[in-house]
């Protein structure tokens, strides 16, 4: 059961460290400086650009993101299903109790 937890707790961090790295903002900033470096490359080199730069913003998730939605949406629902388990058998408990 150890090794078990030790390895889930691992897959977890891994998964966490993805979602930072392929993370959807990560990605716009990576070719936002990308555009930028390239641009500086071309006025430093004194070259006319003939190029329009358009700005596209990608709203969409990307799978990381979605299936770490999905997780948490999972988690949230076992969660919510504990606690309603928990709940009535308190519940259960005080009304034998008190009857």
């Amino acid at each position: 059961m150890k090794q078990f937890l030790i390895d889930l707790g691992l897959v977890l961090l891994l998964m966490c460290i993805i979602a930072l790295f392929f993370d959807n903002q990560e990605v716009s900033k990576t070719m936002f400086q990308r555009s930028i470096d390239q641009f500086e490359e071309t006025v430093s080199s004194k070259e006319i650009s003939e190029n329009q730069y358009i700005t596209l913003q990608d709203s969409s998730d990307n799978h990381v993101s979605s299936l770490m939605k999905k997780m948490s949406d999972g988690c949230v629902s076992i969660i919510e299903f504990v606690a309603t388990i928990f709940s009535d058998f308190i519940s259960m408990i005080l009304m034998v109790m008190v009857y």
